[in-house]
């Protein structure tokens, strides 16, 4: 009768509930090319606030615009000066502007691969093609037009990377691919880096098509 009594106080401290989403507007624009999505998320006691963008990748191109000299005032301005359809604040920075991690723009150098536990993934371009690579799998910069490097893994194989941070709380940026082909990226406030990677692990971010794949940009401080 014990050993039945401490199952069933200890089980429900076990159960976790599902992120789902709430309040979603979704609108194409940039001709089509883009869907842009807002939406609040809750898992019953927790809300947190997503914007995004979702798109396949036929007819685009990304650019990694470096910022290393501080000219840069906006990323509104900084699209409209490049002629972009859309963009996302991303990187990690020493107090001097200098870049953490690996970076490159159009094909330079800025700065060098670097390891560290926070700088988990790299996106890159490579044959004009986006690749979301984990450090290990990343196979040098030869031939890469376009590298930021950041961290952590928020999902992998679809499901919620392990051993992300559940205590602090911020708004944060985020890359995802749901496919060689669908592509998207926002930012989640409200919330904490494990809170993060499941809502884009649990909920449909992109309509019937499940996230593969998810990388940190930016945030936390």
């Amino acid at each position: 009768m014990k050993w039945f009594l401490l199952l069933f106080f200890l089980s429900p401290a076990c159960l976790r509930a599902d992120w789902r989403i709430i309040d979603r507007h979704d609108g194409h624009v940039a001709e089509g090319k883009l869907t842009a999505s807002q939406f609040r998320v809750t898992d019953g006691e927790n809300e947190a606030e997503v914007s995004l963008v979702f798109f396949t990748i036929s007819g685009l191109t990304f650019e990694v615009v470096a910022n290393t000299d501080g000219q840069i005032q906006g990323l509104q301005e900084l699209i409209e000066s490049r002629g972009g359809l859309t963009g996302i604040n991303g990187g990690y920075f020493a107090a001097n502007l200098d870049p953490i991690g690996l970076l490159i723009s159009n094909g330079r150098l800025v700065h060098p691969l670097q390891k560290a536990k926070l700088l988990s993934g790299i996106f890159y371009v490579k044959n004009n093609r986006p690749w979301l690579a984990r450090m290990r799998e990343f196979p040098g910069t030869k031939g890469v037009q376009e590298a930021i490097q950041c961290g952590p893994f928020l999902v992998d194989g679809g499901r919620t990377v392990t051993g992300l941070n559940r205590e602090r709380v911020a708004a944060r940026t985020f890359i995802f691919s749901c496919s060689p082909t669908t592509w998207g990226f926002g930012i989640c406030r409200s919330v904490s880096l494990d809170e993060m990677g499941n809502i884009l692990a649990q909920t449909a971010v992109v309509p019937d098509h499940p996230i593969i794949r998810a990388l940190n940009l930016d945030g936390g401080s």
